[in-house]
């Protein structure tokens, strides 16, 4: 595996822990084989608004806004930045989440994410001084159910999400995956335990050009 390779870990609310495990993993490994390695995270809406963004002042001198968006877009062109200076030092860089999980949270929520301009947003959020957009060179998807999405969180989803929602997420998901490039995407079937699928996220690693 070549040097400074952007790896994305995505899933839907409630995979949370699963995907810190996996990570956790696929980290230890890739130091064991001497791959320098950089770790970050990058949350979503949904996300920020679990870590309690939307309680946040939303006013300013020309109204309101979202917090919790505004929240996101920041930690991603913060996340971006790093990200672009370990890779230009030849690390492999892990995230967890990244553009796809705000595709996703948007649609979610009903925007459009094209027609209210949250790709242009996002798009400014991982460019720096006129580079192109950083985009991950894999995105592994760890496919838990909603059901156990559902009893992972428990009381976290009170008032935000229900297990209905966690199914549309599920499936914005799919339907966003099946748009990346060839060679860019693994979905993972998630048994609930990272030991279990990360022999596979290892082999789509190791198999990146």
């Amino acid at each position: 595996m070549k040097p400074g390779k952007f790896v994305v870990f995505e899933g839907i609310y409630g995979a949370g822990r699963l995907v810190v495990a996996l990570v956790d993993k696929v980290r230890a490994a890739l130091a064991a084989e001497g791959v320098e390695v950089y770790e970050l995270d990058s949350p979503d809406s949904g996300r920020a608004q679990l870590m309690g963004a939307s309680g946040l002042d939303g006013s300013w001198r020309y109204g309101r806004f979202e917090a919790d968006f505004f929240f996101e877009l920041a930690s991603r062109a913060r996340v971006s930045a790093v990200a672009r200076e370990k890779l230009g030092a030849g690390k492999t860089v892990l995230c967890k989440s990244f553009t796809l999980s705000s595709v996703v949270y948007a649609g979610l929520k009903g925007r459009d994410w094209f027609r209210e301009d949250l790709n242009v947003l996002e798009a400014r959020a991982r460019g720096m001084l006129g580079a192109a957009p950083l985009t991950p060179d894999l995105t592994v998807f760890v496919d838990l159910s909603p059901e156990a999405a559902v009893r992972e969180l428990g009381d976290k989803l009170k008032g935000l999400f229900t297990l209905e929602d966690l199914k549309k997420q599920r499936a914005a998901y799919l339907e966003e995956l099946e748009r990346l490039p060839a060679g860019t995407m693994k979905r993972l079937h998630a048994a609930e335990t990272a030991d279990a699928i990360f022999p596979e996220a290892m082999a789509a690693i190791r198999g990146l050009k």
